[in-house]
């Protein structure tokens, strides 16, 4: 798990706490397919131009200094990312301990004012990341982890933006040599 505090700027971090009282969400997302618990979702887009066409561009800095600051191209061959969603929920939501598709998740935090008495910070194999405003924290998708519930106390919605991303890898379906034409 790695973890980077301060991953915007805190004029930019502010734009997007102040975006997400914006979102439309919709309740109809389980993080584990058959269980009855669900939780508040918003689908962004699978690239940086779906994710402006959807109307969030406003994301975009996360992943542009995401990208820049773990040296997702050197360290990690990752040069996109398969696609970016909100996820939400308030007390007496329990969500379920579950490991994504793709090969990284990176989860954002960006409500400023989180108290750490509220909780809803995120259990990944075992191991507790607190929700701060403004932490990204990156992780293998194959990692057990869940959003912890928020407590009693907390009257906020607890939000957090999703990047998932897998590495590069050689297509072998694309590396042939045409003999007729001499071209690879």
């Amino acid at each position: 798990m790695i973890i980077i505090d301060g991953l915007v700027e805190q004029h930019y971090a502010e734009l997007i706490h102040i975006q997400m009282r914006t979102v439309s969400w919709e309740y109809n997302y389980s993080s584990v397919v058959g269980k009855p618990n669900k939780h508040w979702h918003r689908f962004c887009g699978h690239d940086t131009d779906e994710v402006s066409n959807n109307g969030f561009n406003w994301l975009l800095p996360i992943w542009d200094n995401a990208k820049r600051k773990l040296k997702l191209e050197d360290t990690y061959n990752i040069h996109n990312f398969d696609r970016v969603y909100m996820n939400a929920h308030t007390f007496g939501t329990e969500p379920h301990l579950h490991h994504d598709d793709g090969d990284y998740t990176m989860i954002y935090y960006p409500y400023m004012g989180w108290k750490k008495e509220w909780s809803g910070g995120t259990m990944i194999t075992g191991e507790m990341c607190d929700y701060v405003g403004n932490r990204l924290v990156m992780f293998p998708a194959s990692e057990k982890h869940q959003a912890m519930p928020v407590t009693r106390d907390c009257y906020e919605l607890r939000s957090v933006i999703v990047f998932k991303t897998s590495t590069k890898s050689w297509d072998t379906k694309h590396c042939y040599m045409d003999y007729d034409s001499g071209r690879s």
